[in-house]
C-alpha cells in the first residue's frame, strides 16, 4: 500500500496520518522514563549506538595502532567533506571516528522493537596499554570533540558545540583552543546574554593563563571589554537624567504613607487585642462553668495583665514627646528625664512607635556607658510587657484545645 492510500485511511474520522504521530508521541512518552540517563547525553555521544554497523569491525581490532589508524580515517574523510562545505556528513564522520574508541553499547537484541532503555546501555571506553597510548589517545579524541565543535558552530548548533567541548575538555582541562571554542560557542548565539558573556570571559582568560600566544582567544576577549566599555557609555547617556529629575516621590508623601501605614498597624494590634481579651473572657467563664479553677486563674491573670499593658500603651500614644506640656516636663524631670534632651525624646518616640527593638540591641555596647541606667532598663521591661499578648494568644489556643479534649 502506497503513502497516499495510507494517508487516506482513517479512523472514526480520524486521519491515518494524525493516529501515527499521536501513537509515536504515546510511545516516547511511556519510554522516556526508562532512558533517562541515556536521553542525558549530547547527541553526537547518543549515536554511537547507530554507528555499530558502520565501525563494527573497527572497534574488534585489539591492536591500538591499527584501531587508531581507522579512526584517523574517519577524521580525515571528516576533514575532506569540511573542506567541501559537506558540514553534515563532517560531523558524521567526526562522531564515528571519536566512537572507535569510546561509545554506548546497547546490549538488548530487541531494542529496535522494544526501544531503547537505561538498563541494557552500557558505555565502553578502549583501554590503552602504555602511557604513550593514553597520550596519544587523549589528544586524538580532543582533536575530534573540538572538530564536533567547529562543525557545531557552522550549523548554528550551539549547544552541541558546548557539549562537545565539554567532553574535550574533562579529557584535557588544559587546552586553550578548546577554552576559545566553548566561548565563541557561547557568545555567537543571538540570545546570549550576561550569564553566557561572564563564562565565555573566564574560558578565554583561562586560555590565556595556559597559552598567552593565543591570537584568538586575545582578541576575541579584547571584543568582550571594549563591547563592555561601550555598553557602559551607553547606559550612562540612557540613565543620566533619570536621576537628576528629583525624586519619584515627594519625601512629605513619603513620611505621611509611613504614619499612615503605621497607624494602620497599631490599630490592627489593637483590634486583635481586643478580641483577644474578649476571647479569653469568654474562656474564664468557660472554665468557671466546668470548675477548672487553675487554668480559670491563670487566664484571669493574663488578661490583667494585658488590660493594664493596653491602658499604658493609650496613655503614651497620646503623649506628643516632640512637643511635651509644661506638666510632662515637670512630671518627667521629677522620674529623672529630660524632655529637653534630644537623644532622650528620640528614644521616647521610638519606644511608643514600638521601635524599641533595635534600641535595646544597638544600646548594649555603646550607650551603656554613656545613657543613665534607666534608658537600658525601661525599653527592656517596655519590649517584655508587650509580649504578654503572645503568652496570651498561646493560653487561649491551649484553652481551646483542652475544652475540646474535655
Amino acid at each position: 500500500m502506497n503513502q497516499g492510500a495510507l494517508e487516506s485511511i482513517d479512523v472514526d474520522g480520524t486521519p491515518f496520518s494524525v493516529l501515527m504521530d499521536r501513537a509515536v508521541k504515546l510511545k516516547y512518552f511511556q519510554s522516556k522514563h526508562d532512558r533517562l540517563k541515556y536521553d542525558a547525553h549530547p547527541s553526537f555521544y547518543q549515536k554511537t549506538i547507530f554507528h555499530n554497523d558502520d565501525v563494527a569491525s573497527e572497534r574488534r581490532l585489539d591492536q591500538f595502532d591499527e584501531r587508531f589508524a581507522a579512526a584517523n580515517r574517519f577524521k580525515e574523510e571528516g576533514n575532506s567533506s569540511f573542506r567541501d562545505g559537506r558540514l553534515h556528513d563532517a560531523l558524521i564522520k567526526y562522531e564515528m571516528a571519536a566512537s572507535v574508541f569510546r561509545f554506548l553499547q546497547n546490549k538488548n537484541p530487541e531494542w529496535k522493537s522494544q526501544g531503547i532503555k537505561d538498563q541494557f546501555i552500557t558505555e565502553v571506553k578502549y583501554e590503552c596499554k602504555t602511557e604513550a597510548e593514553r597520550h596519544e589517545l587523549d589528544r586524538f579524541l580532543v582533536a575530534c570533540y573540538n572538530n564536533i565543535a567547529v562543525v557545531s558552530c557552522k550549523m548554528n548548533d550551539f549547544s552541541l558545540a558546548v557539549n562537545a567541548c565539554d567532553y574535550a575538555i574533562a579529557i584535557d582541562g588544559r587546552n586553550d583552543k578548546t577554552l576559545y571554542l566553548r566561548a565563541r560557542a557561547r557568545l555567537d548565539p543571538k540570545s546570549s546574554g550576561t550569564v553566557e558573556e561572564t563564562l565565555a570571559r573566564s574560558d578565554l582568560s583561562m586560555a590565556l593563563k595556559i597559552n598567552p600566544e593565543n591570537r584568538e582567544a586575545r582578541k576575541l576577549l579584547q571584543r568582550l571589554d571594549c563591547d563592555m566599555k561601550n555598553q557602559r557609555a551607553k547606559n550612562k547617556i540612557t540613565f543620566r537624567g533619570l536621576f537628576d529629575r528629583g525624586t519619584i516621590y515627594d519625601p512629605r508623601e513619603l513620611h505621611e504613607r509611613k504614619e499612615v501605614s503605621r497607624k494602620r498597624a497599631k490599630q490592627d494590634e489593637l483590634e486583635s487585642k481586643q478580641r483577644g481579651i474578649i476571647l479569653g473572657k469568654q474562656l474564664v467563664q468557660l472554665y468557671e462553668e466546668r470548675g477548672v479553677e487553675r487554668v480559670k486563674k491563670k487566664i484571669e491573670r493574663s488578661l490583667k495583665n494585658e488590660m493594664e499593658v493596653m491602658e499604658k500603651r493609650a496613655c503614651v500614644d497620646d503623649m506628643d514627646f516632640r512637643n511635651p506640656t509644661a506638666i510632662m516636663v515637670l512630671d518627667a524631670k521629677s522620674m529623672g528625664v529630660d524632655l529637653t534632651d534630644p537623644q532622650t525624646v528620640e528614644l521616647l518616640e521610638n519606644l511608643k512607635a514600638g521601635g524599641d527593638q533595635e534600641w535595646v540591641r544597638n544600646s548594649e555596647g555603646s550607650s551603656k556607658q554613656s545613657k543613665p541606667e534607666w534608658q537600658v532598663t525601661r525599653p527592656r521591661q517596655f519590649w517584655l510587657r508587650r509580649l504578654h499578648y503572645k503568652i496570651l494568644s498561646g493560653i487561649i489556643l491551649a484553652g481551646f484545645i483542652f475544652a475540646y479534649m474535655k
